[in-house]
């Protein structure tokens, strides 16, 4: 038996995400995470940061439910 969240299945948003300086439209689930995001963007988790716009940018969780608004993805480096 296959168990099927229909908010997940049909309810899709259309966002414009900024990422590295590049917006860019994204179709997402309704109440999709920032992980869900990243996924999308086929993106690894460890190299970027999420950020909701506003005064002051506001990180959002993985986790997270991505806020209303703008959206904007930070590609980072890590030394080592």
């Amino acid at each position: 038996m296959i168990s099927v969240k229909p908010e997940r299945q049909w309810l899709h948003v259309k966002r414009r995400v900024t990422v590295g300086g590049e917006e860019r439209d994204v179709k997402l689930a309704a109440g999709a995470t920032a992980s869900d995001l990243i996924d999308v963007l086929e993106l690894h988790p460890d190299g970027v940061l999420v950020l909701a716009e506003g005064e002051p940018l506001q990180p959002v969780a993985l986790t997270s439910t991505l806020p209303d608004g703008g959206i904007r993805v930070v590609l980072v480096a890590s030394g080592g």
